[in-house]
């Protein structure tokens, strides 16, 4: 079969290459894709829970322990919207 000037002459690039590597790399990685999403979301609470641990007891010098309490919402709530 002739080919005409200026087509490519079909070959194993190293972008082919890559592709595959890259599809048989994707059949083993789904553990570490379920440990990103699993991970990613617990280690965000964790951290918003100890900036609100430090922020209200080192910064509001008061017990560090008041953050997990419900009331403390509460009680904010009420001061935000007291007037309205």
């Amino acid at each position: 079969m002739e080919r005409e000037k200026g087509q490519r002459i079909p070959r194993d690039t190293q972008e082919a290459k890559a592709k595959t590597k890259v599809r048989e790399r994707s059949g083993k990685n789904w553990r570490i894709t379920v440990a990103k999403i699993v991970l990613v979301p617990l280690l965000l609470f964790f951290s918003v829970v100890i900036g609100l641990m430090i922020g209200y007891g080192v910064v509001g010098h008061k017990p560090a322990s008041e953050v997990l309490d419900l009331g403390t919402y509460k009680h904010m709530w009420d001061l935000l919207f007291a007037e309205t």
